[in-house]
């Protein structure tokens, strides 16, 4: 289940849905802060929306004053989105051990896909942890291990919904598996190492077959977590999801803390604190995201990536242990890629010759351009 922080309040899809109401009253309030005027608080049974803790702004402090956190950038179609874990807490997990102690190893992965698509999307390895406790906080992978925050981003969004798949595993791997497979997790310019299929991995500009007892040890584990949830930025029927936080829970979360909804809330630095601002140290689990709409020039080669992943087992037959360099196959695929945005830019250039200045389906085909043009990375495919 996946909540949105406005404010110090947490609300769901599925509350939207329930009380359109709810819709204009949010709505209305970013519109009025927005234009610089003033709306009145909003309130609900987890908290409080006010002027001064909805994330929309930037000021600069006065001299001895606080910072302010930097402001969400606003997304949309034909906008930047970059999808980003900002806090793992692993709850009551692992079970094992005496009161927990001596923790097992770890493995975040993601997933996300636009829902026009039904091919399965290959699964991000965002953290490799080992010896994790129970009521564990993790904010993002240390500078001596592999993996990355990063769950999705686009230059120049073309999708009106997203589905995002999170999931947490413990296991206890042998240290042998444990360090090979680490070996292996390693990321190449910020970007998400890739399963490619059950033992395929992606990583380092390489395609590498795992043994066969790695591959059975970390990829067999149950997840202790597992959460699909929609990010709708333009889906006809719903409520756009704005700029910030996000909260991701188990969809039995009030079996686990019949409260927690309505005891704790997201705060200014992505945490989930108490009404007095302490850090959450009970049995729930949860993954905090953040989406955002500044562009990440560091992310351009995302989607090439994930994509060369998804199609490149398909093509080449790798026997145990053994490595294919991808860099050029990579190149290709975003070459690829960047010819077939190249070719529906030529489609609705002709579409826009034959229509009259003023038709009205101009501004949306020419705001479809743009998005297309943001996600030619070659520019020598960029029209002149």
């Amino acid at each position: 289940m996946i909540y949105y922080a406005h404010g110090d309040a947490l609300i769901s899809s599925e509350d939207l849905q329930d009380d359109p109401s709810l819709v204009e009253k949010l709505s209305s309030f970013y519109k009025d802060l927005d234009s610089g005027r003033q709306p009145a608080p909003l309130a609900f049974e987890s908290g409080e929306l006010t002027p001064a803790n909805a994330l929309t702004s930037f000021d600069v402090a006065a001299a001895g004053d606080p910072p302010d956190p930097i402001a969400f950038t606003p997304i949309g179609l034909g906008k930047p989105l970059t999808v980003m874990i900002r806090e793992v807490y692993t709850g009551k997990f692992p079970k094992g051990g005496f009161l927990g102690g001596g923790g097992k190893d770890m493995l975040v992965t993601s997933a996300v896909k636009s829902i026009a698509s039904f091919e399965a999307k290959p699964r991000a390895h965002n953290f490799l942890q080992d010896k994790v406790a129970q009521r564990t906080h993790l904010h993002r992978p240390s500078a001596g291990r592999q993996g990355t925050p990063f769950v999705f981003h686009s230059p120049a969004l073309l999708e009106r919904s997203l589905t995002m798949d999170l999931t947490i595993v413990f296991d206890s791997f042998p240290k042998e598996i444990f360090a090979q497979v680490g070996d292996i997790f390693s990321s190449a310019a910020g970007i998400p190492i890739f399963q490619v299929h059950s033992v395929f991995l992606l990583a380092a500009g390489m395609l590498t077959k795992l043994l066969g007892s790695a591959g059975e040890a970390i990829f067999d584990g149950k997840p202790v977590f597992n959460s699909s949830s929609p990010i709708d930025i333009a889906l006809p029927g719903t409520t756009p999801i704005p700029p910030g936080f996000a909260l991701i829970t188990a969809e039995n979360v009030n079996q686990l803390d019949k409260d927690f909804l309505k005891n704790n809330h997201v705060n200014e630095q992505g945490q989930v604190v108490d009404k007095n601002e302490n850090e959450y140290e009970g049995d729930v689990p949860y993954i905090v995201i953040s989406v955002d709409g500044a562009p990440m020039e560091e992310l351009a080669n995302f989607a090439p990536t994930a994509a060369s992943a998804a199609v490149l087992s398909r093509f080449f037959g790798i026997k145990d242990g053994q490595q294919l360099p991808l860099d050029t196959i990579i190149d290709a695929i975003k070459l690829f890629n960047d010819l077939k945005f190249r070719k529906e830019i030529d489609r609705l250039d002709d579409q826009l010759k034959a229509l009259k200045p003023d038709d009205p389906k101009r501004p949306q085909l020419e705001e479809k351009r743009k998005a297309l043009l943001g996600n030619i990375m070659e520019d020598l495919l960029k029209p002149k």
